[in-house]
């Protein structure tokens, strides 16, 4: 499905045209690289956030920082919704600061809670602009409207499941069914004691929940500082408005497409189905693409490195 995507986009464009553009980027990628240090900054300090005051006691950020940066690179490599790293950070977090499994994992379901509500905020503030915008058809609103609807019942649904344990009532239920062996009773109180870490977190550290949440939405809103380089160097300047509008539809279309890995094909015909509804040149869209591949690329090769610096070190 992304190669089909791809292969429109490329269809849908000018390569020469994409060629030129790109050639006028030069040393502004690492303008770029650098404002996406500073976003990951802002969601390892949201995660320490997601840490219950006696676990986070003397984890430092930037260890978290190198943490994540592993782990958003096996994310952003694999099919599996954001949650192919995971394992990997909770692991890291327990050989550098000696928390538990359950404690680095509760942390993480926490955080990306936090990181998607974030998110919301996000999304919501630039369904706003859409809607005001001039240039933007109305069914191309409506359809944005509803995907953010539809996402935002999503998130708090999950936000709400946690908060009432509904995972931990199910594995009791399971637990008590008379053919389940003892090997699966033991998975299921893990799972028990895991769901009761998080509902009592959200109970408990209210004001920790917040902070972590405003800390993932000023990432997602440095977000469009990052696209505001990207398009200063192709040769574009475009209002505050409108890199809100296309950094909140990138985003968008970045979580629909979650199952294709580094979203490949979907986020190219994206961009370039939102310059173009936007009044923009498509080929725009496709070279923008290329630069966050780029950005992606060199930071998935720094936490590949990162992680193999740890297994030779061992």
């Amino acid at each position: 499905m992304g190669f089909s995507l791809l292969f429109w986009a490329i269809k849908s464009t000018d390569l020469s045209s994409v060629g030129s553009l790109l050639s006028k980027l030069g040393f502004g990628v690492f303008a770029i690289l650098s404002v996406y240090i500073v976003i990951n900054l802002m969601d390892s300090i949201a995660w320490r956030y997601a840490l219950k005051p006696d676990e986070a006691d003397g984890v430092k950020i930037w260890s978290l920082w190198k943490i994540r940066q592993i782990g958003e690179a096996l994310n952003l490599a694999t099919p599996f919704g954001k949650v192919g790293g995971e394992p990997a950070k909770a692991q890291l977090l327990k050989e550098t600061y000696g928390l538990n499994y359950k404690q680095g994992i509760s942390s993480l379901i926490v955080t990306r809670t936090t990181n998607l509500i974030g998110l919301v905020f996000f999304l919501a503030w630039g369904a706003i602009l859409i809607w005001s915008s001039d240039t933007i058809s109305g069914q191309f609103k409506t359809t944005c409207e509803w995907a953010l609807a539809i996402f935002t019942a999503l998130i708090f649904l999950f936000l709400f499941l946690q908060i009432i344990g509904v995972l931990e009532k199910l594995a009791k239920r399971i637990g008590k069914l008379s053919f389940i062996g003892d090997k699966a009773k033991s998975i299921l109180k893990e799972t028990e004691t895991l769901s009761h870490n998080i509902a009592d977190y959200y109970k408990s550290y209210g004001g920790r929940f917040a902070w972590s949440i405003w800390y993932s939405f000023i990432g997602w809103v440095l977000g469009i500082l990052e696209l505001y380089f990207a398009l200063y160097f192709l040769g574009f300047s475009l209002s505050f408005s409108d890199l809100w509008i296309i950094e909140a539809l990138a985003q968008l279309i970045k979580v629909g497409s979650f199952f294709i890995p580094l979203s490949i094909g979907a986020m190219e015909s994206g961009l370039i189905l939102i310059f173009s509804s936007m009044g923009m040149t498509p080929n725009l869209g496709l070279t923008l693409s290329i630069v966050l591949r780029i950005k992606e690329l060199a930071w998935i090769a720094l936490g590949l490195a990162l992680s193999g610096k740890l297994v030779f070190k061992k």
